[in-house]
């Protein structure tokens, strides 16, 4: 290891260790910019970032501000959450490690091992804390439940995790159990496979 290479990796040592210590980090190749107002590590060649029961794993990876609070990925970005059995696989991620938030502003899928629960759309804002997801543009969301696979399909959808609860709004439909359900907005609750509808209703139950 060369004198420059040893400095960069003592002051990112020190620094994860003083401001962050719940933070690992590794990458093929690494550079920081120590610039005033303007601090960051840069990742490449594939690299990951541990940090609690988060892991975040792409092809490059920043990480910049007070306490190295924002991360931001791009190119083959994985993100496995241990805890809750959570796994995003998308392009392009920032997240707030202060304020647990995940913004994705391009397509993405996401496995909810824990809920036997599958999505995908073209953007996401999920609050960590909260255990809230705001899913938009194309949202596919398929759910197992007694035996079926539950379909939801709309153009905006609110997942509360704790309450088992989905809201789908505009062009909502539900399939499930050979039933179809269309209407302006659906809630269901996973919980009690209850599905309700509001505004526009379609619907045809049992082929009927």
């Amino acid at each position: 290891m060369n004198r420059k290479a040893f400095i960069l990796l003592s002051f990112l040592l020190i620094s994860f260790s003083l401001f962050s210590r719940d933070i690992n980090f590794s990458g093929g190749r690494s550079s920081l910019s120590l610039k005033e107002g303007e601090k960051n590590v840069l990742l490449e060649n594939g690299a990951t970032v541990t940090t609690g029961s988060i892991t975040i794993k792409s092809d490059s990876m920043k990480l910049y501000g007070e306490d190295w609070r924002y991360v931001e990925c791009s190119k083959n970005v994985v993100i496995v959450d241990n805890e809750k059995g959570i796994e995003i696989r998308t392009n392009n991620l920032w997240y707030d490690r202060l304020d647990e938030i995940i913004i994705i502003s391009t397509w993405f899928e996401i496995d909810d091992n824990e809920q036997n629960l599958y999505a995908e759309a073209g953007s996401l804002h999920y609050n960590m804390k909260d255990e809230i997801l705001e899913l938009a543009m194309n949202v596919s969301l398929l759910r197992v439940s007694d035996n079926s696979v539950m379909t939801c399909t709309s153009e905006a959808l609110t997942y509360r995790r704790v309450d088992e609860y989905v809201t789908l709004k505009g062009k909502s439909e539900v399939v499930w159990k050979g039933d179809n359900y269309s209407a302006d907005v659906i809630s269901v609750d996973l919980k009690n496979d209850e599905i309700t509808l509001s505004g526009r209703i379609r619907g045809t139950i049992n082929g009927w």
